[in-house]
Order: structure tokens, then sequence, then C-alpha cells
């Protein structure tokens, strides 16, 4: 599964989290935990996550873009863009 994330739809921690379960299709109980996501990004058996707008980001995107790193580490399925 090829995902394409926009970094700057993450700028506000309020939208960030459902934007994100919303893309990701995270099961109901990831709710704004970032352990959670860690925890399902390591589930999932294959993806591709392509991010856009990295580096126009603000900080809340950068915790975010360290689990998403931590979580390829782990998970030889997880495959990140950008």
């Amino acid at each position: 599964m090829r995902i394409v994330l926009d970094a700057l739809c993450m700028e506000e921690k309020e939208t960030a989290h459902t934007y994100l379960k919303e893309k990701l299709r995270l099961p109901d109980y990831y709710g704004g935990n970032l352990d959670a996501l860690y925890d399902c990004l390591t589930d999932e058996e294959e993806m591709e996550i392509e991010v856009e707008n990295r580096e126009q980001a603000g900080k809340y995107f950068l915790r975010i873009w360290n689990v998403l790193l931590e979580a390829a580490e782990e998970n030889e399925g997880l495959q990140l863009i950008g």
C-alpha cells in the first residue's frame, strides 16, 4: 500500500492525529498516542509512505517523523520516501 502524507497538514497537533488515522487507516485504538502509532506501523506487512513538504513543517511533525523512522528501522515492510 502506497500512502502520501503532507507534513504541512500535520502542523497543528489537533489535526495531526486525525489526519494520520485517516491516511494510514489506523485502528480505533490509535487515539493520538505516538507509541500507538509506532505499534501500528511496526505491525503493518507492507506500506510505502511518501512524505511531502517535510522541510516546511514545524516541530510537531518532526516528532512524528522520528516515530516513522524508528518504525521503518524495526519493520522492513515499511518504506519511507521524502
